[in-house]
């Protein structure tokens, strides 16, 4: 199972790439990875997740300029998920497969939302499309998901609404926080889907409240994908039954 960790850090090392070069409307293919300070090209041997990093103690080998813990933590995160997810799917490795496209593309959404306040819209049509093969391999009617996503994005968007108008500000959510929460109520259902923007919410809150001194929006969409993680890993780790399916 230790190989679908290493492999989890190696899809991480990846989704660094994309984190860094889609807001930039850039290619994820070319050039090949290279120092953002120094522009110096990085050679394979030094671009081994998790551990080249802490060979270089976080820093450039070139410029010695500081490498953002970002790297690293995406890389563990990632393979975390695959160790688990692969771990708990060992006969069925189809599903382990999907829910990791899924997880690697809320990572995706998460580091970019948190610095850049931005879903961007492929993500959501590559989950939304995750759908399909969900309500097949997890035996999903398709109604339920249906509901699940009306439900959701519904109280969340109306919630948004009433708050904009009674604060008079129209940027209480992005609209790729709404689009989100379809995927959302689709995958967990309505009660786990309100459960999860519930833990959003605190999540956000929080967020604020460390934040308060530099006024800081909420990157709600990171919040939402935190929120999801929580209670899908709290049935695959622990098999705690909430309202899931």
């Amino acid at each position: 199972m230790i190989l679908f960790f290493i492999l989890g850090t190696f899809i991480g090392s990846f989704l660094n790439v994309i984190i860094i070069r889609l807001p930039k409307n850039k290619s994820i293919v070319t050039p090949r990875s290279h120092c953002p300070n120094c522009k110096e090209k990085i050679p394979f041997y030094l671009n081994i997740p998790i551990i080249s990093y802490t060979l270089l103690r976080g820093k450039c080998k070139y410029c010695k300029n500081k490498i953002s813990s970002q790297y690293i933590l995406v890389e563990v995160i990632t393979g975390v998920i695959f160790y688990l997810l692969f771990l708990h799917f060992p006969d069925n490795p189809e599903k382990a497969l999907l829910l990791s496209l899924i997880f690697c593309c809320l990572i995706i959404i998460s580091v970019i939302d948190f610095y850049h306040f931005l879903v961007p819209s492929l993500l959501i049509l590559i989950l939304l499309i995750t759908l399909i093969p969900y309500s097949l391999l997890f035996h999903i009617n398709l109604t339920n998901i249906l509901w699940g996503a009306i439900a959701i994005t519904s109280y969340l968007g109306g919630s948004a609404y009433l708050i904009s108008i009674i604060k008079k500000n129209k940027e209480i959510l992005g609209f790729g926080d709404i689009l989100l929460s379809i995927f959302i109520g689709a995958y967990l259902g309505i009660l786990d889907g309100l459960l999860c923007l519930f833990i959003a919410s605190i999540i956000g809150l929080l967020y604020a409240l460390f934040n308060a001194s530099n006024n800081r929006k909420i990157p709600f969409a990171t919040c939402l994908s935190i929120s999801f993680s929580i209670i899908v890993f709290s049935e695959i780790c622990f098999n705690l039954k909430l309202f899931l399916f």
